[in-house]
């Protein structure tokens, strides 16, 4: 691995500089030294899945019409990642797995889609992105996955320092690491940056080998740790910063609070 680079930018602490321009720079440090001392024992426990293993032809582009999709597990409705309510438009994750790769779909609905980075591993959380964050083993390792309404892809892994309560105390991340099997397409239905019309939707389709994860193919019954995410955006609200399983903390990067995805038959 090389020499990890901090992101502290990342996922939902990439949003605290537009926390400061709402609730200015004392709300961010009281809101923070609050929720960090948030017993993780007093949290609903974090959600489970269970991701069948399937079968079928499948074409990346993004159009989500084949059969296999109808089987997958689905995942919704997203909530905001604070636990404070549901999502304004609709978010819908699918999963399916073979012996090869773990398959994902994102149906975004999305009347204001604001997209404009298009290189990889662009700072997609300052627009709209959907995220993937998933470990097989320790919780303090793990890979952070996004794709944009544009079709850009960032990739990395991070590594969490984790208190004695699971809790983050910080985290850096090696951006120089690449999914080199991982195939992901969008299409979208509006245009993006453009706030004066209405946008339909963006949709993501993946396939990420269990080789680009350092893993073989998982065993019936094999559990691992994820979560899904999604930065929403509109001219004149507030960002939403949403999640599967909710981690109830400032940050998406607390994996204690990941769900479960187990491996079925």
């Amino acid at each position: 691995m090389k020499a990890l680079k901090p992101i502290f930018q990342s996922s939902f602490l990439r949003s605290s500089a537009i926390a400061l321009v709402t609730i200015g720079l004392a709300g961010v440090i009281l809101l923070f030294a609050a929720d960090k001392q948030t017993d993780p024992k007093t949290l609903p426990a974090p959600k489970r899945i269970v991701i069948p293993k399937l079968q079928g032809n499948l074409e990346i582009d993004g159009d989500l019409r084949e059969p296999v999709w109808a089987k997958a597990a689905v995942l919704n409705p997203f909530f905001k990642n604070d636990g404070s309510g549901r999502e304004r438009e609709n978010t819908e994750v699918r999963l399916w797995y073979d012996d090869k790769a773990l398959y994902m779909s994102w149906k975004c609905q999305d009347a204001d889609v604001q997209a404009t980075f298009t290189e990889r591993d662009s700072k997609f959380w300052e627009e709209e992105v959907a995220e993937f964050f998933v470990t097989a083993k320790d919780l303090k390792q793990y890979f952070e996955l996004q794709w944009n309404p544009l079709g850009g892809v960032f990739d990395a892994i991070i590594d969490n320092d984790l208190d004695e309560r699971g809790v983050s105390k910080k985290f850096n991340g090696e951006w120089g690491y690449t999914a080199k099997g991982m195939k992901s397409a969008v299409k979208l239905k509006g245009t993006t940056s453009n706030s004066n019309d209405k946008d339909e939707y963006w949709h993501v389709e993946v396939m990420v080998p269990f080789a680009d994860l350092s893993q073989p193919t998982p065993e019936p019954k094999e559990v691992w740790r994820a979560n899904f995410y999604r930065f929403n955006r509109a001219k004149g609200q507030s960002p939403e910063l949403l999640s599967w399983s909710p981690t109830m903390y400032p940050s998406f990067h607390e994996p204690s609070r990941f769900g479960y995805l187990e491996f079925g038959e």
